[in-house]
Formats: structure tokens, sequence, C-alpha cells
């Protein structure tokens, strides 16, 4: 058995050492082909994926045959690297062939002993400990073989996907897939290439001839009828929150897919060709641009309710908010420094056109009451900590050289300089909304704060025409009741990208 576990461990090391990919998320997807176990046990997830266990998606009473359906999520053993924790489950005895009766429940197919399976397979292992030496290394040897196999698929796939040769580079991931059925890195190839080969969307015209080469999904498109433009944001990983604010505490890494995000926030003229009615402060004859103007004085059940009406006009809907991590993603367009990646989009020197005055409070936020402004307290009519100094209009104006009839305005979209990955007005329009509840960092999709009917305050982001200067870093939070309407606050859409089809895939 000693010679196994070498044999098998040296060819996990070679294995691993195998998968390091152009783009590190790759990678990461990779090792996390079970969770993130396969950062510390290695061999077991290699064998797991092996198996024609790792090929089983259906789940039977809630389980799968993985790490996590027989030890549970065991997120507290996951962060404590020292293995201090132990895992939430250990089966152990007859708690084992409990688990393997889930599935096998008439026992072995061979003994139909229904309550000793590790008597002849190893809980973890492929190889039956009790076969002979010469046939243990027979085994070894055909795994070893298979993951030759699959490198090489692997390789030739990659160097046809550098040619445009889709159909025989989609042959040759479908067969590293076979040689190895739990790779995310064939499987992402496939959904790749299945785009490649039938790109766009009903609904959307594609923009250019760019497209993203990890996930084969256009760089920007626009949906056809509204006029509204959306552009890529990349998958990636990236530090959420700041050590400068309490309530952007504790920073911590957030993996993000790739989703599309509008260009610029939503126009009243948009809005009204969804919803009829303008609910828009800024309108009417001092307001000629109206049209081109972000919608605003929006709560966030009215985003949701247009939402309804977005998706019945496209193929599947896909239409909704950003999660609060996915806006500060897109917004810092891959800069580590939230405060920095602000300066990009307004720089501290920006001209202003002397000190601004005292704003006074407007009806709205007098009568606002219990919840406003949470999270945040340099907020313009909500009350400034401090005497205001530069507002965002006031500069804004300053630096575009515009006059309007009210100096605290939201301008037209797209009048200021985008961020690097194409979006314009992250700061200093509207503020907008975001599907997340207003709950304390560190920020998890799984905990229920992305629930469209738990009540409580939801997040907006991005500082908007009235707040001050000083307000501009990216990871700043606020929060308001879902039904309030104020005029600084607006909105901005996600769209999910649909999977290819399945005529699409080999």
């Amino acid at each position: 058995m000693a010679r196994l576990t070498v044999l098998l461990l040296s060819s996990a090391f070679l294995f691993a050492t195998s998968l390091a990919l152009p783009a590190q998320q790759s990678q990461r997807q990779e090792l996390t082909v079970s969770g993130s176990c396969a950062r510390c046990h290695v061999s077991a997830t290699l064998e797991w994926g092996l198996a024609k266990h790792s090929t089983i998606t259906k789940k039977w009473n809630n389980l799968l045959p993985n790490c996590v359906g027989c030890h549970g999520e065991s997120r507290a053993h996951v962060i404590d690297e020292q293995n201090n924790v132990k895992p939430d489950r250990i089966p152990r005895g007859a708690a084992i062939a409990a688990l393997c009766l889930e599935c096998h429940a008439n026992g072995c197919s061979r003994s139909m002993d229904r309550n000793n399976c590790q008597t002849c397979h190893h809980i973890h292992a492929l190889v039956n400990p009790n076969l002979d030496a010469a046939t243990i290394e027979k085994r070894v040897k055909d795994f070893a073989a298979r993951l030759d196999s699959y490198r090489g698929h692997l390789d030739a796939g990659e160097r046809l996907v550098q040619q445009a040769q889709w159909k025989p580079a989609q042959a040759e991931f479908a067969a590293a897939l076979k040689d190895y059925p739990a790779s995310i890195r064939a499987k992402t190839a496939l959904t790749m290439i299945a785009r490649r080969l039938q790109p766009g969307f009903s609904g959307f015209k594609i923009v250019g001839d760019q497209f993203d080469a990890p996930s084969g999904l256009p760089k920007e498109i626009v949906m056809e009828g509204l006029g509204l433009g959306l552009v890529l944001i990349p998958a990636g990983s990236f530090d959420l929150g700041s050590e400068q604010h309490p309530e952007t505490k504790p920073v911590h890494t957030v993996d993000v897919a790739p989703f599309y995000l509008a260009k610029y926030e939503l126009t009243q003229a948009q809005w009204k060709a969804l919803m009829a009615a303008n609910p828009s402060y800024y309108q009417g004859e001092k307001f000629p641009q109206a049209d081109q103007l972000p919608v605003e004085r929006v709560s966030w059940d009215d985003c949701r309710a247009m939402l309804v009406e977005i998706n019945q006009r496209i193929p599947g809907g896909g239409f909704r908010l950003p999660t609060e991590a996915e806006w500060e993603y897109a917004a810092r367009a891959g800069s580590a420094d939230s405060a920095a990646a602000s300066k990009v989009l307004f720089p501290e020197d920006s001209p202003v056109v002397g000190a601004a005055p005292e704003v006074k409070a407007a009806p709205e936020a007098k009568a606002a009451g219990p919840g406003a402004g949470v999270m945040r307290g340099a907020r313009g009519p909500r009350g400034a900590k401090g005497a205001p100094t530069v507002k965002m209009a006031q500069a804004f104006r300053a630096m575009q050289g515009l006059e309007t009839p009210d100096n605290y305005a939201p301008h037209p979209v797209g009048a200021s300089q985008p961020n690097p990955w194409g979006l314009y007005d992250m700061l200093g329009n509207v503020s907008e909304w975001c599907s997340s509840l207003s709950l304390p960092y560190p920020y998890d999709a799984a905990d229920g704060r992305e629930s469209t009917v738990a009540p409580g305050a939801r997040v907006l982001r991005g500082a908007n025409f009235v707040d001050t200067a000083e307000s501009t870093d990216l990871a700043l939070r606020h929060s308001d009741r879902p039904d309030r309407k104020f005029r600084w606050n607006g909105v901005r859409l996600v769209f999910n990208p649909p999977e290819p089809a399945e005529s699409a895939t080999p």
C-alpha cells in the first residue's frame, strides 16, 4: 500500500502542477472542483475527479457524492488551515454505509452487503486495498495514462483555440472531459467554444467584434428596441471593502462570475418606455435634456417592478440589479485600491466654482425617518457631518464647463469620462440601487442577503450629485428602505448571459 500511496501522490502532484493556466481564475476554478478541499486534499480530489461519482449531478436526498455531500460545507474547517477545526461530519463505521445507501439502496451488486461498504472499497481511494499488488500497480498506471491523455487533449484544444479552430478544439476538450469528468477547465472551455460557435443572444445586437477569451462572450451588446448598451464585466476575484471606513471592514476576497452591466444609468426615456409614467424630479421645461438624464426618485420596489417589465421583452429574461459586490468590482475596474480607482473618475485637482453653500434638506428627506442614511454619514440633504465643501454636481459642471438651471441636478448620462471598463457615471450622477440587503461584511451571496423577498434596507452604491467630493471612495456603502423615493437615487441594470444552447455542445 505504501507504493500505491507514493504513486498516487506523485500523480496528484504532477497533475496539479500541470493545471497552471494563463488566466489565474481558471486555475482557481480547477483547484476548487470539490469546493475548497483541493487546496489541501489534492490526492483525494484528484481521484474523485477521475471516478464516476464526479459525473453525478442529480441529488439524492439533497446529497451529492462529493466532499460536501459526505462532510458538509465545513466552512470553519476550510478557513482554519491549521486543521484545528474538523469538518462538520466525519462518518465512521455504519455511518459510511448509510451514506452509500442513499444511492446504492440495494447494497453491493456483487455481495449484496448493505452494512460495510469499506470492506472492499476504500472510503476515498479508487483502488480496492484488498487487491493484489500487481493489480493495484496496473490500476495506478491506468490512472496515470488517463491523466497524460487528459493533459494532451487540453494542450491540443488550447492550441486550436489560439487558431480560432472552434470545432476541432471542441472535440479535444470533449475528449479531455471524458478522461477527467470533473474538469472545470474542460467544461469552461466547452462553454466558451459553444458561445463562439453561436454568438449573441435573442433580443440583443453585438457591438463590434471583440470577445472575452475565457468565456467566449461578446464584450459589448445592446438591447434592441430600448437601446440599452451593456458591457461585459469579466470573471475575477477582488478584495471587497476598505480598511478606511468602519462599515467597509473587514476587507475580504470575493469571486465574481462574468455578467453584463449597463454602460449608463437607466434614463428617463428608457424608464418611460418600460413603465409609461416618469417619476423623476428633474424634468419639464427647465430640463430640455430630461430624456437623457438618469431616472431618479425611484425606490428599490419600483426597480423590481420595472425588472418584471423589461424581462418580458427578452426570451428567458435575465435582467436584475447588481449585487453590491458586483457593483464595486465593476466600478474599481481591476484596481486593488478603491480610493485610487475613485480618483481616476474624480481627480483631486478638479477645477471647482467656489465653495458650495449649505443645501437645505429636500421635503422628502425631512420625512425620511428611521432607516435613512444607514452605513454612511456625509450624505448631502440627509445631513452632512460638518460643513459641506464641494458638491459633486458643482465640481462636475466645472470640469465639463456646463451650466444648468439647477446647480444640484444630475447630468445627462455618458457626459463624464468612463472608467477603464467603459462604464459611465459610477460616481457623481445618481446613487444606484443594488439587490443586496444591508448586512455587515463579510459579503456572502448565500447568507440570505440576496433574497428578493426578505424585509430590510437595501444597499445603494456610488456617490451622487448632492454628495460632497469627500464621499467618492468606491468602497463606501449606503442603504435605504426599499420603498424610499429620493431625487438622487437611480438604477443601473445587470444582464445575466444565458447558457449556450445544448445543440452547440458535443
